[in-house]
């Protein structure tokens, strides 16, 4: 670590002086004062607190933010400096290229306050957190608790570990300062139910082997022409009034207690339906909402309850997911959630079953075909028009 003059020193954002503390064995860094942690990090290094010609060309440039500039750092050599690390990401501003919706409270200065008086000890571990990682296109991420907040996770921290959509990850967490909306996480326990530390090799599920179903799947007596198994993309399509919101509550009532990870995904659904489908799931969570909400948060629902299928395939184990409907979504984003459905040779399956209207478009992604007759509210099946892709294998 290049020796860092006084004057930088003070320059430098507390939670800058709270990783290079860390990195020098500092004992007791968080409970000592602005000025004597520069001085005690001067002393360490052996500086005069001057200013010579070598220290200027080491000096970082001030950003075109108008803050200072991050020194260059090497990686992470303990734990304490790690999360030293996160918490300086958020302080700094990090967070300012999420979406808009997931600003913190109030604008996050570039500049972090003096917070001398406020972090005088360790903040302390007040509760642990567990959640489905949503990581967002500057890197950052956040967990999806349900019945909970959203908890951050620093881009660090999901480089480290190596965590991808959908992944199930807990630890503890700290509350939200001043300048954060959400509570952050402290560090990564687990993932998908196993230690932090990422395996030797994890297999991308883009890359494994696409295979027909072999596996059947239990399905209501209305299907019996029209079969699935693991790993079945299956279309149920039909006008308004044919029955397809009854047959997949069916499915997934057949379904419950038979696959681990099962997700409901609801997409403009009606509010009475929103109750009915909870209490239909049964053990199965339930995510996305009524028309009410927002379009681009139900996409977003829809997205991940597939990529976490898509993870627990990865590990070699079967998942459905079940979408009512993907009527309501643009053209692109439901032929890529109901085409994420499939059987992989290695061993995992990702199973979509979805209703999709009268989306013709839909029906040729999909390896099961159940058309539905018009009128009744009971769900007919339209024989001549419905079938299964390689059925003899099932």
């Amino acid at each position: 670590m290049s020796v860092l003059q006084r004057k930088e020193l003070e320059d430098s954002p507390l939670a800058d002086l709270h990783a290079i503390a860390s990195e020098l064995g500092i004992e007791g860094y968080r409970g000592m004062r602005r000025d004597d942690l520069v001085a005690a990090i001067v002393d360490l290094q052996g500086g005069d607190g001057g200013d010579d010609d070598s220290a200027k060309e080491e000096r970082p440039r001030r950003g075109r933010r108008g803050g200072r500039g991050r020194r260059r750092r090497t990686e992470p050599e303990s734990e304490a400096e790690e999360d030293a690390e996160e918490d300086a990401e958020q302080e700094r501003g990090e967070i300012e290229d999420e979406p808009e919706d997931e600003q913190p409270e109030g604008e996050v200065d570039d500049e972090p306050e003096d917070e001398t008086e406020d972090e005088t000890e360790d903040e302390p571990e007040a509760e642990r957190a567990a959640g489905i990682l949503d990581v967002l296109p500057n890197g950052s991420g956040f967990l999806r608790v349900d019945g909970g907040d959203d908890v951050y996770v620093s881009q660090a921290q999901i480089r480290r570990c190596e965590l991808r959509p959908g992944d199930e990850v807990a630890g503890p967490v700290r509350p939200a300062r001043r300048n954060e909306r959400h509570p952050s996480l402290v560090r990564v326990e687990t993932v998908n139910g196993a230690d932090a530390e990422p395996p030797a090799e994890r297999p991308s599920f883009d890359e494994l082997t696409a295979v027909h179903p072999g596996d059947r799947l239990a399905a209501p007596k209305a299907l019996a022409d029209a079969p699935f198994g693991k790993g079945s993309r299956v279309a149920i399509a039909g006008p308004s009034g044919a029955g397809a919101t009854a047959l997949l509550r069916e499915i997934a009532a057949e379904l419950a207690g038979k696959v681990a990870a099962a997700t409901v995904v609801l997409v403009a659904a009606r509010p009475e339906e929103v109750a009915e489908w909870r209490e239909a799931a049964g053990a199965a969570p339930v995510v996305g909402g009524s028309y009410d909400e927002p379009a681009d948060d139900q996409t977003q629902a829809a997205s991940l309850a597939v990529e976490r299928g898509k993870r627990a395939a990865e590990r070699g184990e079967d998942a459905v997911v079940v979408i009512d409907s993907l009527d309501s979504l643009a053209p692109g984003a439901a032929r890529r959630l109901l085409g994420a459905g499939r059987k992989l040779a290695e061993g995992g399956s990702l199973t979509v079953v979805a209703a999709v209207g009268e989306r013709a478009e839909l029906l040729r992604v999909a390896t099961t075909r159940v058309v539905l007759a018009p009128g009744g509210g009971v769900p007919r099946l339209d024989a001549e028009r419905s079938g299964t892709q390689r059925a003899d294998l099932l």
